[in-house]
């Protein structure tokens, strides 16, 4: 009896100290994409602990100049449908990608494909292997060419970070200090 007692006052005492499990499991949520990425890490897009807006007025403003801003407005498009904003380094980067997928991770990929070979087998020393051929599902990260009937990389043309997006592409941003 007298062992039943300090065990039921020892588990009063536990369950004063420790956290509720729940709280532990229970993942925070974020409305504000800088506190967001300071959290969470690298994360190639925004997960569903971010509940916030899904472009903040502040990135308008950290991605466009008020006149290209006017100029879309005007033009009857929505500035916001082409940001895209990710987390790295505890930071936020975010990247404008227009009509085209620029904004994705890098084709890293070197080896040529079947459609590269077939163009540089008809267009023998063509100077570029178009968009059309390679393809738009990822942005290029290589000039192609032909030399001869084999397509070969000429140059790199943008370089890559660590989470294998073009670097060049994405500029960190913050809200702009009052």
């Amino acid at each position: 009896m007298r062992i039943m007692v300090l065990m039921s006052g020892l588990l009063a005492c536990l369950a004063l100290v420790a956290p509720p499990a729940q709280a532990a499991d229970t993942p925070a949520t974020f409305t504000d994409p800088v506190p967001y990425c300071q959290a969470v890490g690298p994360i190639d897009a925004p997960d569903a602990r971010y509940n916030g807006p899904a472009v903040p007025d502040w990135m308008l403003a950290a991605l466009y100049t008020k006149q290209e801003i006017a100029a879309q407005k005007d033009g009857g498009v929505d500035p916001r449908r082409s940001i895209v904003w990710r987390c790295m380094n505890g930071a936020v980067f975010g990247c404008v990608q227009a009509n085209s997928p620029i904004c994705g991770k890098a084709n890293q990929d070197k080896i040529p494909t079947k459609a590269m070979g077939d163009f540089c087998a008809g267009q023998p020393n063509a100077e570029i292997i178009p968009l059309s051929v390679i393809g738009h599902e990822n942005p290029m990260i290589y000039d192609w060419t032909c030399k001869g009937k084999e397509p070969t990389v000429t140059r790199q043309i943008f370089k890559v970070d660590a989470q294998g997006f073009p670097s060049e592409l994405w500029d960190k941003i913050a809200p702009a200090q009052k």
